[in-house]
């Protein structure tokens, strides 16, 4: 059986426990293949800075592709590889569309977001994200004058509002890719710009295929990555759009170690 040396796993749902954190089996793992020679890449939709913070304070390092693949980042150096957003005028669009129809969102820019408005979900992602946020009451001025570039726009709002939404923002926005991460979030990436664009990255960094790498993921932003070449692999508490593309399915979940099995199973 092949024995990967490139593996790319999702942060959360994946990765990370039910807690929110990754396990020592994990973690133990992911370092003993890196110090056999195989290269490890967390992608997560999440900001850099939020995520970073998260993965250096236990004990993660190497490289990592955030805000859904907008942007290739290296933890060790502290420096941003590759980055690609969602441009301002696209960005305007939404915004008019969201402030017609009061929909709660961010924008980011090097540090933090930018939100039009506070809810109880402000401080819920901040506390789960360490993403800091900055109310901006006038959001369409704020973007236009900065000329912002964000990695992404993330729509943060009650189930229902998005259900009956969501449609009509893949139409206002076909130059981007807007995928339903959670039943409260959206993403909003320029097309094109996705976990599965970050493996032709990841592979011609390291000089690789993208046959080479195993990408592993449970729901609806990872399925770019697990659906292309590479060993796409879904943890069992992955989502039924999820499995029903992946080439293998774990039969372990993200708090049964999922990731350390497969790099037991998989890998170098």
């Amino acid at each position: 059986m092949k024995k990967y040396k490139i593996l790319v796993s999702d942060f959360d749902g994946t990765l990370a426990g039910s807690n929110n954190k990754i396990s020592s089996k994990n973690l133990s793992a992911i370092n003993g293949f890196i110090s056999r020679g195989g290269i490890f890449v967390l992608s997560s939709g999440r900001a850099t800075d939020g995520i970073s913070k998260i993965l250096i304070s236990q004990g993660f390092s190497g490289l990592l592709s955030s805000f859904n693949g907008a942007v290739l980042y290296d933890l060790t150096e502290k420096k941003v590889i590759a980055s690609k957003g969602v441009p301002t005028d696209l960005c305007l669009r939404f915004i008019n569309y969201a402030t017609e129809n009061g929909l709660y969102y961010h924008v980011y820019g090097d540090e933090g977001f930018n939100c039009p408005f506070e809810t109880e979900r402000t401080s819920l992602y901040e506390r789960l994200t360490l993403v800091k946020g900055k109310i901006t009451k006038d959001m369409y001025s704020f973007v236009e004058q900065s000329g912002l570039e964000t990695p992404k726009i993330l729509v943060f709002d009650d189930e229902d509002k998005l259900d009956a939404h969501f449609d009509s923002i893949v139409k206002l926005l076909p130059e981007c890719d807007v995928v339903r991460s959670t039943d409260n979030m959206i993403d909003i990436n320029l097309k094109g710009v996705n976990k599965g664009s970050a493996l032709d990255l990841i592979a011609q960094s390291f000089n690789a295929r993208v046959e080479d790498i195993i990408a592993v993921g449970d729901a609806g932003n990872d399925l770019p990555m697990i659906e292309r070449e590479c060993l796409s692999v879904a943890v069992s508490n992955a989502t039924k759009e999820i499995k029903d593309v992946a080439k293998v399915i774990s039969p372990y979940s993200n708090d049964d170690d999922a990731v350390a099995h497969l790099i037991e199973d998989f890998c170098i």
